[in-house]
């Protein structure tokens, strides 16, 4: 027998009847379709049909919770008059606690349980109970990441730094979305990489350096969309090759030759090289998506060990695939699900979940680890059969943080969930009037960027970020004192600032990275690290797909790359970019 038998009544009576259709987006009136497929899923997760087109969706997934290494001083709640380094604006209403003392013994989510009205919005109790009890300073694992500052949603990681939503990372810094890493800086969405530098999209490389697209590779550098390359240098489109300059095959003493030749420690040079590999990419073919060919039925980009997927971007399966996911964005080792962004490994039957790391059903919830049965739920941890609860761990039956009886949870569970169900409510991931943190702080002001009197006249939340920095405490030195040549920077550098020549804020090298740009023979960079890597999530195609005609065979196909550059770009589909491939 079903255990809340009215909410199951009142959903069957959305769903046993429901046909495909379109919809109009009740937040931008765009009409978007409910597909077979998705009726399908949604019968199988017990959730109703979204009111939000996909983008729409997507947006509100991505503006909840800050994972671009943006990072403010605020006061611990725990430690009044103290400040501590956190992802949360110091303006936000939000308490936070330290990290130690968050996921220590020292509190408990139950100190703040309350009993759910039912004649007050689910909603508004919800954010009610989100301003009372403490989230922690950045959204840590903790226990499985050791000497790692400045990381955040990071898993089973050391000796990490300025790095974000990766996993099995060591001595890396300056990571997003990458993992497993050793001995690497700056990359970007990329796995099994080893002293590895500037990588984007690219897998199993080696000694690696600003490459993109690219795997199997050892030793080279200025790579984009090359496979099993070694020893090559500025090269593109390339199969099991060795020793080619800018895709011309030389013999093995003249590429070190060449090589010898190429100061790339030098700045001035780097800079050269750079401009020189970005003028040939002008007129190279490429893929129309970027997707492993071994995928089955699958759509979407950037997709490796993907089965029976729909519009998902960013998905890999390190171990046993993804498959039947639909709606889906930065995922890896998931099945069953919908709707979810940076979850995984080890999630199935899940709906509507952001930063998410194994569990099963699991809906309308954020910073969830091993969870059972879990719905609007923040930030719990090893917890089953939880309803509208924050801060939990190891807990069972709990509503808006209140333990009940098995029994009397799920009699109160299923009035709940009717109620809201009749309102709709249920259904609905948290608004982003509800968010964590400010828009302008979330990855969503990078995919779907607005003005500030956008963010504010959507009453989504706002902070300024121009927060000056006090130059006259610290060593500052200027770009155009910054040695050009790594061979002339000695370990003064450690005790000052640099000041960002693009956006004039101050930044430190810290040792691992000095020790790292000596021994590969690279220049100090002159831009802050948060400014290179929103320069690399720039350069991520949109979490969308279009329609076009391949630029060779004129079939029509999906692609990933906007109108805008389909019309820049020389866009092929696989199979006459396969043709084409050296």
């Amino acid at each position: 027998m079903p255990k809340t038998p009215q909410f199951n009544k009142a959903l069957a009576e959305i769903l046993d009847n429901i046909q495909p259709h379109s919809k109009t987006c009740k937040q931008c009136s765009d009409s978007f379709d409910i597909f077979i497929e998705d009726i399908e899923m949604y019968k199988k997760l017990q959730v109703p049909p979204p009111t939000l087109c996909p983008n729409c969706r997507i947006q509100r997934r991505f503006g909840f919770y800050n994972n671009i290494l943006k990072f403010h001083k605020k006061e611990c709640a725990a430690h009044v008059g103290e400040n501590v380094i956190s992802t949360f604006h110091p303006e936000s209403p939000y308490k936070i606690f330290d990290l130690k003392h968050w996921w220590s013994d020292k509190w408990g989510g139950e100190d703040y349980g309350r009993d759910y009205e039912f004649n007050k919005p689910f909603f508004e109790q919800l954010k009610e109970l989100m301003l009372n009890v403490p989230q922690p300073a950045i959204t840590h694992y903790w226990k499985n990441v050791i000497d790692s500052p400045y990381t955040i949603s990071i898993i089973d990681s050391k000796n990490c730094y300025y790095s974000s939503v990766g996993g099995w990372l060591e001595n890396s810094h300056y990571m997003y979305w990458t993992g497993p890493a050793r001995d690497s800086l700056d990359c970007l969405n990329s796995q099994d990489l080893e002293n590895c530098y500037e990588n984007i999209y690219s897998d199993k490389m080696y000694n690696c350096k600003f490459c993109e697209d690219s795997t199997e590779c050892i030793d080279s550098i200025f790579l984009r969309s090359c496979k099993n390359c070694q020893n090559c240098f500025g090269c593109v489109n390339l199969r099991n090759k060795q020793h080619c300059f800018f895709n011309e095959q030389l013999s093995k003493e003249d590429y070190f030759q060449k090589m010898a030749e190429i100061n790339l420690w030098n700045r001035d040079v780097l800079i050269e090289y750079k401009n020189k590999f970005k003028e040939f990419l002008k007129n190279i073919i490429r893929r129309n998506i970027q997707s492993d060919r071994r995928n089955i039925n699958s759509i979407g980009d950037n997709l490796e060990k993907a089965k029976n997927c729909f519009m998902v971007f960013r998905g890999s399966g390190l171990t046993n695939g993804i498959e039947n996911l639909r709606y889906v964005q930065d995922v890896f080792d998931c099945k069953d699900s919908a709707d979810m962004y940076i979850v995984g490994p080890n999630l199935s039957l899940c709906y509507e979940l952001v930063e998410a790391y194994e569990g099963s059903n699991i809906k309308f919830s954020y910073f969830i680890k091993n969870g059972l049965n879990v719905e609007y739920c923040l930030a719990c941890h090893n917890c089953q059969n939880c309803f509208g609860c924050i801060g939990l761990r190891n807990k069972k039956f709990h509503i808006f943080n209140k333990p009940y009886s098995e029994e009397e949870y799920w009699q109160v569970l299923d009035k709940v969930k009717s109620e809201m169900l009749k309102v709709g409510e249920y259904g609905e991931f948290f608004p982003l009037t509800m968010a964590l943190h400010a828009y302008n702080d979330t990855y969503a002001s990078i995919e779907f960027p607005l003005t500030d009197e956008e963010i504010k006249t959507r009453e989504w939340i706002y902070f300024n970020n121009e927060e000056e920095a006090d130059l006259t405490k610290i060593d500052i030195i200027n770009t155009k004192n910054v040695p050009i040549d790594i061979k002339d920077v000695d370990d003064s550098i450690l005790q000052k600032a640099i000041i960002c020549e693009k956006t004039g804020k101050p930044f430190r090298i810290i040792k691992a990275e000095l020790d790292f740009y000596r021994k590969n023979n690279l220049p100090i960079p002159t831009v802050h690290p948060n400014e290179r890597i929103l320069a690399r999530l720039r350069k991520r195609n949109p979490s969308k797909l279009w329609k076009m005609n391949c630029k060779k065979c004129e079939n029509e196909m999906y692609t990933a790359y906007p109108p805008e550059k389909q019309k820049e770009y020389k866009i092929f589909c696989e199979d006459c970019y396969l043709r084409e491939v050296v």
